[in-house]
């Protein structure tokens, strides 16, 4: 931790950019990385005299990462930050790169990362040949680093033990978003937890996607007693869950009535062009985070 985030606290982690700054902190670790040969196994430079693997090819290396992520600027190297102007504003906007590149670079770095180990020494060609090993404690030490670089900036992102970038959620919320929720639905059951995987992704479309499940895992809950029509089935866990408290009843009634217009409304569970589109991820956490509220005091009291 650094002086300053002891005497000021640690900045808020809502930025969705990744600014020039934080892309040239992810290319400084990846070319330590790659000083030190751990990108080497898969991405070689042999040797001319007995073909084996003596150091890091980066031909070979940006080819490849070029066609698995087409919209990377080849050569992978660190940016001159530019200040631009903002008419609409008038001030200085800081350039940022495109994020989804960055990330995608960050995941395929992490992937190809292993330990490298100098076996014998070739004296003509003055090299050492290489021998590999995969390494959990490397791949631990390239996640902080990207994760230190994430946390200094303010950056909502994360990279988790399995190299995937997650989105941070609200530490308020964690309990729900990670809950593992067991009803005799298991279908239901299903939809939340399919929603919560995709709520954490980075990207929007994905995001959206989950949206879209937690408002079936609703719609599904409605009929939770299948004997009844929607309606009577509905009513029933309202009464449930608000206990003879008749005002909390009317509260979670009008609540659910809401969130249904909402989900008719919105591009949610509809997508014609008449219905609102979400473009905005705060938009989107919100809505998110108020119907995953919902649902959590709907099963809790459902659960085996």
């Amino acid at each position: 931790m650094y002086f300053s985030d002891k005497e000021t606290g640690q900045k808020d982690r809502t930025s969705e950019d990744i600014t020039i700054s934080v892309w040239n902190g992810i290319v400084s670790i990846f070319e330590e990385f790659k000083g030190k040969n751990y990108f080497s196994e898969n991405f070689s430079e042999k040797c001319h005299d007995n073909g084996r693997v003596c150091g890091f090819d980066n031909t070979i290396f940006e080819s490849r990462v070029k066609s698995e992520i087409p919209d990377i600027e080849i050569p992978i190297i660190i940016k001159v930050e530019k200040n631009t102007f903002s008419f609409n504003d008038n001030k200085s906007v800081t350039n940022i790169v495109n994020k989804y590149t960055a990330l995608d670079f960050i995941e395929f770095c992490f992937k190809n990362i292993s330990e490298a180990i100098q076996d014998d020494y070739h004296d003509f060609f003055k090299h050492y040949h290489l021998n590999f090993k995969n390494s959990k404690k490397l791949k631990d030490e390239f996640r902080i680093k990207i994760n230190q670089i994430f946390k200094r900036n303010g950056t909502v992102f994360d990279l988790n033990e399995n190299g995937k970038i997650n989105r941070l959620i609200s530490k308020i919320f964690e309990p729900l978003i990670n809950k593992i929720y067991k009803t005799s639905d298991i279908r239901l059951n299903e939809l939340v937890k399919l929603s919560q995987e995709k709520f954490i992704l980075p990207k929007i479309e994905d995001r959206i996607y989950a949206l879209e499940k937690i408002w079936d895992a609703f719609e599904r809950m409605k009929t939770y007693y299948i004997e009844k029509n929607k309606k009577q089935s509905i009513n029933e866990l309202i009464q449930l869950v608000s206990n003879a408290n008749t005002d909390f009843e009317v509260l979670l009634s009008e609540e659910c009535k809401s969130l249904t217009n909402i989900g008719n409304d919105y591009q949610i569970r509809h997508f014609e062009t008449n219905k609102i589109e979400i473009t905005d991820n705060k938009h989107l956490d919100y809505l998110y985070y108020r119907m995953i509220s919902l649902i959590h005091l709907f099963l809790s009291e459902l659960e085996n």
